[in-house]
């Protein structure tokens, strides 16, 4: 087996050659819209880095041959379509293919993403080499156009800000994405100096003046600077062998969030808000309750939620991820012991956001399940609802017109008594906007049926009496709690 070179990183040139790139770019088509329809996907998330590529020959045309050259990592011939050859050349993109001068390919991947032109190490070995540089290498760019990639951009706000941060950036394109979205100062920074020149490479490419790339280990590089939006999308898988800096968070995955979540006391401003798509443990205490642990003595700042997307069992993740990469069988026990010795009960694969409070008040803490159609939308409202409850209690509910939202269903268990069948439990049910299940009285049902939005939270509760449904002596407080825990849940809708 050859052993894989060592990519070589794309030069730092001047802006007027990075400017000439882009535009050739563009005028070739070679945008998102464009690559997408070309190669019939729906969108560039979903361009396949791995396996059989996309565009097996050598096209004709410009926009094909850039496909195959930039993203499928083929060889390709410099006739037949006019490619900006110089400006690839000027920014060392591209190399004679090893195994045939006559034919060139990309020494970085180089693709368009949110309206942006995003560079990285190549996914594919070199032609004739058999094993692709991620394979044997401990520190890779990894590209910022996978799945989870994609999954962590489209949850991370892109609205206005002063200073953000993206730590452990890989490529930059989170930080990039911000300075384009209005935040006034966006920084990557990451650990290797490999990533921080992607970064830096990235930014000259896409002509973005307010981002700055450091390297640094994670806050190293802030020094004194503060932030109002940070953003992570750290190592996160547990890793019984490291091998890799950018795929490890340590034997149970969370060395690297532990330590970003230890250090928002320090950096994340007073109404911050703190976003990482990430993977913890469920031990003795849920994951979002041991976040709030790591908090420290600032805890008492923070809420913490935690958007659920899977839950893992650790001993079949540990016998599968060996095998998934070819690591030592007789690591499977020792790691099986290691996570049964921390009480571990799950592998929490989810989206976490932590927010400093403004001003005195009760915090919160809570989890939700991931539904069907459950995105960016939905986890700000969380934090928005829950904020405001921790700000103003429930009571502002008496005077809302909450309705039941669509989807909701009922489910009632019934017992065989003497008497026939009885009502024993109710559970409502819906999936948007979170999964979520919720076990009540026969009085919920009844409310859920009475509130279409006609009536205020105090005309419910007066109605409810009226129609024996619960108890005359029920405050109007404690009513409220209860009107607040339905809407949290997702089962009742306000304005």
């Amino acid at each position: 087996m050859t052993a894989p070179a060592l990519p070589k990183l794309p030069f730092i040139g001047t802006d007027e050659q990075f400017g000439a790139l882009r535009s050739a770019l563009l005028d070739a088509g070679y945008t998102e819209a464009g690559v997408c329809q070309r190669v019939g996907i729906e969108k560039i998330f979903d361009f396949r880095l791995e396996g059989d590529v996309h565009i097996h020959e050598d096209p004709q045309d410009a926009l094909g041959k850039l496909i195959r050259l930039l993203l499928d990592c083929g060889p390709v011939s410099r006739e037949s379509a006019a490619l900006p050859w110089k400006e690839l050349d000027d920014l060392g993109l591209v190399m004679p293919d090893p195994s045939d001068p006559t034919r060139w390919v990309c020494t970085s991947i180089l693709y368009p993403e949110l309206g942006m032109y995003i560079a990285s190490d190549r996914t594919r070995a070199l032609p004739g080499q058999s094993v692709k540089p991620m394979e044997e290498m401990d520190d890779i760019v990894y590209p910022g156009i996978v799945l989870n990639t994609g999954l962590f951009l489209s949850l991370v706000p892109v609205t206005p800000c002063d200073a953000f941060m993206d730590l452990c950036a890989g490529t930059g394109v989170a930080a990039l994405a911000a300075a384009r979205g209005g935040a006034r100062r966006a920084y990557a920074f990451d650990l290797t100096a490999r990533s921080t020149h992607f970064a830096e490479f990235n930014r000259r490419l896409n002509g973005i003046d307010n981002m700055t790339a450091l390297q640094g280990d994670l806050y190293d590089p802030a020094g004194d600077m503060t932030f109002d939006r940070i953003a992570a999308h750290p190592p996160y898988l547990p890793v019984f062998r490291q091998h890799a800096v950018y795929d490890s968070g340590g034997q149970d995955g969370e060395e690297i969030v532990r330590r970003i979540i230890q250090g928002l006391p320090r950096y994340l401003r007073a109404g911050g808000r703190f976003y990482a798509l990430t993977m913890g443990t469920d031990r003795e205490k849920p994951l979002e309750h041991r976040v709030r642990e790591w908090l420290g003595y600032a805890e008492s700042e923070f809420d913490v939620a935690l958007v659920v997307r899977r839950v893992l069992n650790p001993s079949e993740y540990a016998s599968q991820n060996v095998v998934q990469y070819r690591g030592e069988i007789g690591d499977i026990p020792a790691w099986q012991k290691f996570f049964r010795d921390l009480g571990v009960r799950g592998l929490v694969y989810g989206f976490l956001m932590v927010q400093r409070r403004t001003e005195r008040r009760t915090v919160f803490t809570v989890r939700r399940q991931l539904g069907p159609r459950t995105a960016l939308a939905e986890h700000q409202w969380l934090m928005d609802w829950e904020t405001s409850v921790a700000r103003s209690g429930a009571g502002d509910l008496l005077t809302m017109r909450p309705r039941a939202r669509e989807g909701v269903t009922l489910q009632v268990t019934h017992k065989l008594e003497s008497n026939g069948w009885v009502p024993e439990s109710y559970r409502f049910e819906i999936q948007h906007p979170f999964d979520m299940e919720l076990s009540a009285q026969a009085w919920a049902g009844y409310l859920m049926q009475r509130a279409d939005g006609s009536l205020s939270g105090a005309e419910l509760l007066e109605a409810l009496k009226h129609d024996g449904a619960i108890a005359p002596e029920t405050p109007p407080q404690e009513f409220a709690k209860m009107l607040a825990l339905l809407v949290s849940g997702g089962f009742l809708q306000v304005s």
